[in-house]
């Protein structure tokens, strides 16, 4: 059964061919008179995110922690201390694939950062953590600490 309106054609009985019953409810998201209000966790927020430099040194050290890169590669990345523990350290971590960071996060403090990283291998997740220092115009890694890797 279909009702015929000089407005449109529907087929429903419900509809009844009237687009005057086919109107949004009015609910807050709707509401043209609603105010956004700020979220409160907005300024803890702001600049939250991992500097890409601070990013592309935890991928290097994840890189040798696999196999998949020298340490010596790392030189003016790394102090000597943290290169020798990369060298003890290289390969430790049983990897097929390319490590992939599942995240990286970071704590700035002054001059320096404290950042963390998950290595995501397979069905595995390894971590390890870094000091870096901004000498130059680059971070350099002070100290590096793993999740408890021997080699």
């Amino acid at each position: 059964m279909s009702h015929t309106s000089p407005l449109h054609s529907c087929p429903r009985p419900a509809c009844g061919g009237h687009t005057a019953l086919h109107r949004p409810v009015a609910t807050p998201a709707r509401t043209p008179e609603r105010r956004v209000l700020p979220r409160p966790c907005r300024a803890v927020l702001h600049g939250h995110r991992t500097p890409a430099d601070v990013y592309l040194l935890a991928q290097q050290v994840a890189e040798v922690l696999v196999g998949r890169r020298a340490p010596e590669a790392l030189r003016d990345r790394v102090t000597v201390q943290v290169r020798e523990e990369l060298r003890r350290l290289r390969g430790a971590v049983p990897c097929r694939l390319a490590p992939r960071l599942v995240r990286v996060f970071h704590q700035p403090s002054g001059d320096s950062v404290e950042a963390s990283a998950v290595i995501g291998c397979g069905m595995r997740s390894r971590a390890f953590a870094f000091r870096a220092h901004r000498e130059e115009g680059r971070w350099v890694c002070t100290s590096l600490e793993t999740d408890g890797l021997r080699r």
